[in-house]
């Protein structure tokens, strides 16, 4: 794997895109754990099944894909969360995956956005998937992943937003969004973003859900082994190799959601 070392024009991608021998000239090795660097093979071979399954019309909408693809993205390439925080390392993927990202994003008139190319976290077109499965997975459970990306408002509106860096509260979002007969409106999702930001502007979620960390020892050597083969694509992928929630977190972090939930509604009446 590797990242751009400047910052690319559209044109020059355009250039790199049909032409990929013009890439190495902008671009570094990005290495892990011992300096060895982050291997592809998988990468690439999920590539060329996404891919696959477009041509045979797999899913209704190009949108369908996410849900099967976020936990496929985030097991097969095994990064850290510094080296997942590199825009330039995501735009050289995407350039790499540029079949993906056209069928995924361009428009009717062929043109795919720039921020889907070098983005924020929820709008780079490999970065959104990825970052979504690893914020919304419950150890190495990526079922709620599924969940969340089958709403496309969910990752939209929730991914850039910092309350999600507390997973339990992630998690209690999306199941307090999902718990209704109705799926969420964008401006529902956003409405209780936005009363939950406020109701924990004082106070840091955690404060409730308690000072829940991630099994970090767990998860680097989840990546330092690398992804097997996978045999079949239809069949689940297990996540990282650590525990999940403790249900004293999970269940706090429902609390919160659903209070924000109370908030938002009221407020909506109000206006």
């Amino acid at each position: 794997m590797q990242r751009f070392v400047r910052r690319l024009s559209p044109d020059e991608r355009v250039q790199m895109i049909a032409d990929p021998s013009l890439v190495e000239s902008a671009s570094e090795v990005v290495t892990g754990d011992g300096g060895r660097p982050v291997p592809l093979d998988r990468f690439d071979e999920l590539l060329a099944e996404t891919i696959g399954r477009s041509e045979r019309s797999q899913w209704p909408k190009e949108s369908a894909s996410d849900a099967w693809l976020a936990p496929h993205l985030h097991n097969l390439l095994r990064l850290t969360r510094a080296q997942a925080s590199d825009r330039a390392t995501w735009e050289w993927l995407a350039v790499r995956a540029a079949p993906y990202v056209r069928w995924r994003w361009q428009d009717k008139g062929g043109v795919v956005a720039e921020d889907r190319w070098r983005g924020p976290v929820h709008k780079q077109a490999l970065a959104r998937l990825w970052w979504g499965a690893e914020i919304f997975r419950d150890g190495d459970d990526y079922r709620p992943v599924q969940q969340a990306f089958r709403n496309q408002d969910l990752p939209n509106s929730l991914l850039h937003r910092p309350i999600v860096r507390c997973r339990p509260l992630a998690l209690g979002l999306v199941q307090s969004l999902l718990s209704d007969d109705e799926p969420p409106t964008s401006r529902r999702i956003n409405d209780l973003a936005r009363a939950v930001n406020l109701a924990t502007a004082g106070s840091p979620p955690e404060a409730e859900t308690g000072f829940y960390r991630d099994d970090l020892g767990g998860y680097r050597r989840w990546v330092a082994d690398g992804a097997p083969p996978v045999e079949d694509w239809d069949a689940g992928v297990p996540g990282p190799s650590v525990p999940a929630l403790p249900e004293r977190s999970r269940t706090a972090g429902l609390a919160i959601a659903d209070r924000g939930r109370q908030y938002a509604e009221r407020a909506r009446s109000a206006r």
